[in-house]
């Protein structure tokens, strides 16, 4: 994929139970910073049918499911899963800016992705592809992002969900492996 140009790759009871105290805690890098709410729940709360368009769809070595034998998200579902906020660098326009977004970690935990489950594989609305180790993706600070500086990504600056890594994240650091306005990820 040529990338000429920069971008930026109704669920009240799940909103309610991803509510919690934020705490804002700088990272180790020193310059991004990211507030988490704790769940307090050990088991994940079950992931609704889309209520709206499916932006997200994830499928393969996957224990839960919600649309056959996907697990399928509307923006509003994402948007209210979305508990970290982290500012980061962003290599392509060489800025900061403040990321809102799901933990990858917390993302696959809650579609009970399968022990023998070794790679993901995301997809973007352009055929953009790419694949990571689980454990790359399980790392702390990978966000989902849904919102950059407090505002939807809109698809023409690469929403309306793109991947951010931060800043000490070695897959992060090969600029190829960055992938925006995403629209399907695969276990394997």
């Amino acid at each position: 994929m040529k990338r000429t140009a920069y971008a930026f790759v109704g669920v009240a009871v799940l909103a309610a139970a991803l509510a919690g105290c934020g705490s804002s805690t700088p990272s180790a890098s020193g310059g991004a910073t990211a507030t988490t709410r704790p769940v307090a729940s050990t088991q994940p709360v079950a992931v609704p049918k889309p209520a709206g368009k499916t932006v997200l769809r994830m499928e393969g070595a996957l224990s839960r499911h919600n649309l056959g034998r996907s697990l399928a998200f509307d923006q509003k579902t994402l948007d209210a899963m979305a508990t970290n906020t982290a500012t980061i660098f962003e290599p392509f326009v060489k800025k900061d800016i403040r990321f809102t977004g799901i933990p990858m970690s917390d993302l696959l935990t809650r579609a009970g992705i399968t022990q023998s489950a070794t790679k993901v594989r995301f997809h973007a609305l352009d055929d953009y592809k790419v694949e990571f180790k689980v454990s790359d993706m399980m790392a702390p600070g990978v966000l989902l992002a849904t919102k950059a500086d407090g505002a939807a990504i809109p698809i023409g600056k690469g929403g309306p969900i793109r991947l951010v890594f931060p800043p000490d994240s070695a897959p992060g650091k090969n600029k190829d492996l960055w992938i925006w306005s995403i629209d399907s990820m695969t276990i394997r």
